[in-house]
C-alpha cells in the first residue's frame, strides 16, 4: 500500500511540474540614444568652447546675479532630427532673446549628431546641454 501511495504521489507531482511547456517572453526593444557625432561629451564641449563666438554677445545680456562672477551656467534643450541636425530649441534658466542663448543655439545647430533609434527606426529624442559661459572673456 505504501508503494502505491508513493507512486500515486510521484505521478501527480510530475504532472504538475510539467504543466507549462512553453514560455513566452516579450522581446525588449533595442534603443540607441542620440549623441554627438564627432566623439564623446568631452569632444562636444571642446567643439562648443572653440566655436562659441563672444563677439556675438552683448555685455548687457549677462544676468545681474553673475555680473561680478567669472562664469554662469545656462541650459539649452533641443531635439535631434532624422537627418542628424538639432532643432526645437528651448532655453532653460535664460531668456530666448539673450545673445548667450542665441550663440549657443548657433553652435549646437552647426554640430552633427547621431540620431536616436528604437529597433533600428528613428526616434525623436530631446537633449539638455549645460553651457558654461566664461565672463572673463569680456
Amino acid at each position: 500500500m505504501r508503494i502505491i501511495i508513493a507512486l500515486f504521489l510521484c505521478l501527480f507531482a510530475s504532472k504538475s511540474s510539467f504543466a507549462q511547456d512553453t514560455i513566452s517572453v516579450a522581446p525588449k526593444p533595442i534603443i540607441k540614444d542620440a549623441n554627438y557625432g564627432a566623439g564623446g561629451i568631452e569632444d562636444l564641449y571642446y567643439y562648443v568652447n572653440n566655436n562659441f563666438n563672444y563677439n556675438n554677445i552683448k555685455k548687457e545680456d549677462i544676468p545681474v546675479p553673475y555680473k561680478k562672477k567669472p562664469y554662469f551656467i545656462f541650459y539649452v534643450s533641443f531635439a535631434i532630427s532624422e537627418d542628424g541636425k538639432a532643432f526645437e530649441f528651448s532655453p532653460k534658466e535664460i531668456a530666448e532673446e539673450n545673445t548667450f542663448y542665441k550663440e549657443a543655439v548657433r553652435v549646437i545647430s552647426s554640430a552633427r549628431w547621431n540620431i536616436a533609434t528604437e529597433n533600428g527606426h528613428y526616434k525623436k529624442q530631446f537633449l539638455v546641454l549645460p553651457i558654461k559661459a566664461s565672463l572673463s572673456d569680456f
